[in-house]
């Protein structure tokens, strides 16, 4: 199954969203950065000049009061004039820390001088609170002033692909078989230079596929005509053969041309129809492809009964499947007629393994270069020195059959060793 596509519009939504996302990201960890800064700089910085000025009073007044405001409170290890220092607080050691053993967590600053120790203890909430307050406001002013430009981008960039979007959606709207006429009249109105270089190339080649369409039906009209007139000579000649006083060697060759003209029909019959590029009729029950394998096998050994070959047939199971019976015929007559044109001494062996049909021969084999051609039509290995006439249309009309009817054609290949080719009949579901 293919992989589905994802359309312009979602990849823009995505671009947009992914772009907004960064933005706030860097913008909300530049917020947190600067909190950080505050709290292990400027807020550092600030208790321990508060410490150096507490200690410069206290070297010329001992009997200094200690530090108190709304968010800094001072403790003094010792003091007759102070607050004794709380059990938490006196556990810390000399430096700049975080109280951890408080539900508010204040900051802590101890330093010692004299013989004493001096507790900063600084509340950090009012100040978080401002900050916050303070940070959150331009920060959200700032994203609505980035939104709003990406935004306009977003808009703008929508506007600018809008007909290739309609232009997707119009072409996924067209049906082939009701006409190659497309109608852009409502992308034209807005399209940019660029759209209308697209528009006039749909155009043009709509109207080149349809004179190809028109082309084939043509000659598939007229070749259907003038095909069919010489058979039906044929099948007459024949008919007027068989009312005449024949040997025994003149009716043997008779009754070999009845079956080469039943297959020509029948081949021209499959061409037409794949030509036609309609749906191949297949049987209402399941056929034994093992009894198709068998008869073509015996009208193939008839023709070459002038070659001493062993023919080994291999059934390790039956195949009963719904197919279309001509086609399949084709396909199978093709492969086993190659393994006898091209096979002088040896054998030939018929396989049928599960779901696989084999074709096995002890020929002269394909060349690797040419192995990579062989579907290619009216190509031939050394088609000047090569014994076997014919166009190299056989392989490749089998190849198409397979394409079109999801089968698998495998052909290996080692030269003058020999050549196997597999056809593989998918099991279809019910």
């Amino acid at each position: 199954m293919a992989r589905k596509q994802k359309k312009i519009h979602h990849k823009l939504v995505k671009a947009m969203l992914i772009q907004l996302v960064l933005i706030s990201g860097v913008t909300l960890l530049s917020v947190y950065g600067a909190a950080k800064v505050v709290e292990k700089v400027l807020i550092k910085q600030a208790l321990e000049g508060e410490a150096d000025f507490y200690w410069k009073h206290y070297k010329e007044n001992p009997t200094s009061n200690l530090p108190r405001t709304l968010n800094l409170t001072g403790y003094m290890e010792r003091s007759s004039h102070s607050e004794p220092v709380p059990e938490d607080i006196a556990k810390l050691p000399i430096g700049y820390q975080r109280l951890e053993t408080r539900e508010k967590r204040p900051l802590v600053h101890v330093s010692e001088r004299y013989g004493r120790k001096l507790y900063l203890v600084f509340e950090e909430g009012q100040v978080a609170k401002l900050a916050l307050f303070f940070g959150i406001t331009p920060l959200a002013l700032v994203l609505l002033i980035i939104y709003l430009p990406a935004w306009i981008s977003y808009y703008m960039a929508k506007r600018a692909v809008s007909p290739v979007i309609k232009l997707s959606r119009k072409m996924e709207t067209v049906n082939a078989d009701e006409g190659f006429e497309i109608d852009f009249s409502d992308i034209e109105k807005n399209a940019d230079a660029e759209v209308d270089v697209l528009l006039n190339a749909f155009k043009q080649y709509a109207r080149k596929v349809e004179q190809y369409v028109d082309r084939e039906k043509n000659f598939t009209r007229y070749a259907s005509h003038e095909l069919r007139t010489p058979l039906a000579v044929l099948k007459g000649s024949l008919a007027l053969l068989e009312r005449q006083e024949l040997d025994n060697r003149q009716q043997a060759v008779v009754k070999r041309m009845h079956p080469m003209i039943k297959e020509m029909e029948e081949l021209l019959e499959a061409l037409l129809l794949l030509s036609r590029d309609q749906t191949p009729e297949e049987t209402s029950t399941p056929i034994s492809l093992n009894d198709l394998i068998k008869e073509q096998l015996f009208q193939i050994q008839k023709i070459n009964s002038d070659k001493d070959l062993e023919v080994k047939l291999s059934f390790e199971n039956s195949i009963k499947e719904i197919v279309p019976e001509r086609l399949f015929c084709i396909c199978i007559n093709n492969l086993i007629s190659n393994a006898f044109n091209y096979t002088e001494q040896g054998s030939i062996t018929l396989k049928i393994k599960d779901r696989d049909i084999i074709v096995e021969d002890t020929g002269c084999g394909i060349h690797p270069a040419a192995l990579k051609r062989v579907h290619e039509p009216f190509y031939r290995e050394n088609r000047e020195n090569i014994k076997v006439k014919g166009f190299g249309l056989g392989l490749s009309i089998v190849y198409r059959i397979c394409e079109q009817l999801g089968w698998k054609l495998v052909i290996e290949s080692e030269q003058g060793q020999g050549t196997k080719a597999t056809l593989t009949i998918p099991q279809k579901e019910t």
